[in-house]
């Protein structure tokens, strides 16, 4: 077992968890790019990227296991050789935990990461122990040799012409940080004993990677670096060209069409396991915005991630629903002062007009449903995570997401009853095909009123909540109460937990 001498410290408990493992189980390792600012990597704000042993590799992976890391695939436009995906939480903070596991040291171009640098054994074997926060990092000078050999190989034409029409030589911001901490942390005497022990051609590469560290120097270092027998290239050339151009482009045009067309479109990484369904549910006032808006932003960032708003309010709606809301005001219903809906009595609510306005309300509102239930099927077989703002059910007509023309199954008019059938139909279809978790959002009417004063009656407010409470779902499906009086962050934590558990 490993000695280590100090206990560190500012480290996420899942992190800290996850270094005490691999040193006692004599896991081979070394962090080993960014580590100017590896104190944000222990707080979770930024990835882990780690070499380790290839040969340890199923060891490795079952201690990952272990600790509750799961393995995620990466689209295919973005798996590159060596590289696997394992992610964690870490329950206290709630934070996602981003494990880059490299077997390979591979770089080169963006979207395509077409080299080898066969060297992985002398970097965790020069690797040196990092106390202030318990873990093995690499060598300062290699690191620094790595930073010039990565920024070197990441150059592609486009870059070489914008240092000729634009003179745009000065590395990024980010980068130029990192090479004045490294260099500040090494000397040319380390840098030039360290590629001796690497490289055939070392003086030629130490003459450049103590020069400047722009893109001029970067431009004369590529072609010195790919005549060396321990970089190997993956690809030829013309493929590396074709590929790489084909990674960018359907990255680049799958991010924009999911801002455009409201289809799981997946370019992050998807749950090999198979695609998961949740869905918080809960009355007015309970928070149902507020943590599905926070699940997304905790989950989407690393995940692909597709949200379906089931609800016939202020959320995503059809066009058709959008221009029959413009014409709201010819109903014979009108809004209080309060905003609430007042309830005609007598032949005013009776009228053919009132009926013809709810029945097309409810054929869209349920027509949007059947398809927001396609939409999560597809999402779910591509092993994308699905996060439902609410869930149809078809137990409390008329509100909390029930059928809103169940009165009319039973009408003289052939219409409206063929509305009522089709539409009980689709919230039937949405019991049958449940989520794989549901979180309801369990309040009391004073503190739903506190959050939206006015929206809802006190009397219908109640009613809202008892129905949730008595809200069944499919056996297949597993329900979560949640207390929504508590504070948000302990009900965030919880519900990330949970969903963890089953991902």
């Amino acid at each position: 077992m490993l000695e280590l001498a100090t206990k560190p410290l500012f480290r996420l408990s899942k992190i800290a968890s996850l270094f005490e493992a691999l040193h006692e189980n004599e896991i081979m390792y070394c962090h080993w790019k960014s580590n100017e600012h590896l104190g944000a990597s222990m707080l979770g704000n930024t990835d882990l990227d780690v070499l380790f042993d290839l040969t340890q590799k199923e060891k490795l992976e079952f201690i990952l296991g272990q600790l509750g890391f799961k393995k995620f695939n990466a689209v295919k436009q973005k798996q590159y050789n060596g590289i696997v995906d394992f992610i964690g939480l870490d329950v206290a903070s709630g934070k996602i935990i981003h494990l880059h596991t490299h077997y390979l040291l591979t770089m080169g171009e963006p979207y395509l990461k077409g080299y080898h640098l066969n060297i992985e054994g002398e970097t965790i074997r020069t690797r040196v122990f990092n106390e202030e926060y318990g873990l093995y990092c690499i060598d300062p000078a290699l690191e620094l040799i790595l930073l010039y050999l990565r920024e070197s190989l990441k150059l592609r034409h486009r870059d070489k012409l914008l240092i000729h029409f634009k003179n745009r030589i000065q590395a990024k911001e980010y980068i130029l940080r990192e090479y004045d901490w490294l260099k500040a942390r090494t000397t040319e005497a380390e840098i030039h004993a360290m590629l001796k022990t690497i490289f055939n051609d070392y003086n030629a590469i130490y003459k450049l990677v103590t020069g400047k560290f722009d893109t001029k120097q970067l431009y004369k270092l590529a072609p010195v670096i790919r005549k060396e027998v321990k970089l190997i290239r993956l690809y030829s050339p013309f493929r590396a060209l074709i590929l790489r151009w084909y990674r960018e482009a359907t990255i680049i045009a799958s991010r924009k069409l999911a801002q455009v067309i409201d289809q799981p479109i997946l370019f992050k990484r998807n749950n090999p396991r198979g695609g998961i369904v949740i869905a918080v549910i809960g009355a007015d006032g309970s928070g149902k915005s507020t943590v599905t808006e926070h699940l997304k932003n905790t989950f989407g960032e690393k995940l692909d991630l597709y949200k379906i708003y089931f609800g016939r309010g202020d959320g995503h709606t059809s066009f058709a629903r959008k221009l029959l809301v413009s014409f709201k005001g010819f109903s014979p219903s009108r809004k209080n002062g309060q905003g609430n809906r007042k309830q005609n009595s007598g032949v005013g609510r009776k009228t053919l007009l009132w009926s013809l306005y709810k029945c097309l309300e409810a054929f869209l509102v349920a027509e949007e449903k059947r398809t927001n239930m396609r939409l999560m099927q597809k999402a779910r077989k591509k092993g994308a995570l699905v996060l439902c703002d609410r869930y149809p059910q078809n137990q409390i007509m008329g509100y909390n997401d029930g059928p809103l023309f169940n009165d009319f199954l039973n009408s003289s008019n052939p219409l409206f009853r063929m509305v009522a059938k089709m539409e009980s139909g689709i919230y039937a279809q949405a019991e049958n095909l449940p989520p794989d978790i549901v979180f309801k959002l369990v309040t009391d009417a004073e503190v739903a009123e506190s959050r939206k004063p006015g929206e809802t009656s006190p009397e219908k407010l109640r009613a809202k909540i008892n129905g949730l409470n008595e809200l069944k779902f499919n056996k297949k499906c597993r329900v979560v109460a949640i207390d929504a009086t508590r504070p948000l962050n302990e009900v965030l934590c919880t519900i990330k937990k949970e969903i963890w558990n089953i991902l």
